[in-house]
């Protein structure tokens, strides 16, 4: 398997045979305002820009949404897109969504696996904050939805599952995850992002250490890290706590950079 880090979640998988663009933000940096109530970085969304002509990202058998928040699908991904690539969704409301952008094959992950060509893929739980009644009620107000899902990977010639955890804290639906699917890598976003009064919406370099504390065989990707003007973990800031924390296993890639497990 391949996992090449573009910018914030955006990332291109490469597994069982099959290439999957993840949460495409296509946007050019400062396109969108800061995130209100939150932290920022001062550049507004993206706060950096890609690694690479938007194009090149097309050069794919398939993308996939976690869900639809602008940075991890945004109204240039509704627009560039080739809209006869395939597009996972997480849920038959987000899929319609998508379709109404002009998509034409449009399927929705399941919990039980969803087959692309020789790739199992499986839906998984995220809490986005959801389970703090604070970022419930942000939410709630702001009029968006606090679902977002993770995906699993699974084909017969790959000797290790990937799994994608999604905009989720490390709880339960990320424990649930781990038990049910034993992963060899998991790529987790970690960008801290929080709001309100600091509550966390995604993990940050604490609940990676919980992570692999509890699960020290597994190789771990820090994705989500950087890129959004809400981020309170920076690159430098989670490879010196990696070093203090002698996290030999968990990788944190530049922007346009490929690892391979």
């Amino acid at each position: 398997m391949k996992f090449q880090q573009i910018r914030s979640a955006t990332s291109i998988v490469e597994f069982g045979g099959s290439r999957f663009l993840i949460d495409p933000m296509l946007a050019p940096a400062g396109s969108y305002p800061a995130v209100p109530e939150t932290t920022s970085t001062g550049r507004g969304n993206p706060d950096c820009e890609l690694p690479c002509p938007m194009e090149a990202l097309f050069a794919v058998d398939a993308v996939i949404a976690t869900h639809l928040h602008f940075d991890h699908f945004d109204e240039w991904a509704a627009t560039y897109l080739p809209k006869s690539l395939p597009i996972f969704s997480q849920s038959a409301q987000e899929a319609a969504e998508l379709r109404s952008f002009g998509f034409g094959d449009v399927r929705v992950l399941s919990e039980a696996g969803t087959r692309f060509a020789d790739v199992t893929l499986y839906r998984t739980e995220c809490d986005h904050g959801r389970s703090n009644a604070a970022t419930r009620l942000f939410y709630q107000t702001a009029g968006c939805s606090d679902l977002a899902s993770g995906v699993v990977f699974e084909a017969q010639n790959e000797p290790r599952r990937l799994y994608l955890a999604g905009d989720s804290i490390y709880g339960e639906e990320v424990q649930a995850a781990m038990r049910r699917f034993a992963p060899g890598v998991v790529a987790v976003n970690a960008a801290g992002a929080q709001f309100p009064r600091g509550h966390l919406l995604i993990m940050n370099e604490y609940d990676i250490f919980a992570l692999m504390h509890d699960y020290p065989g597994v190789d771990v990707v820090a994705t989500h890290v950087e890129g959004v003007s809400h981020a309170t973990v920076t690159r430098a800031s989670l490879r010196r706590f990696k070093a203090e924390k002698a996290l030999e296993r968990l990788a944190v890639p530049e922007d346009g950079e490929t690892l391979e497990y």
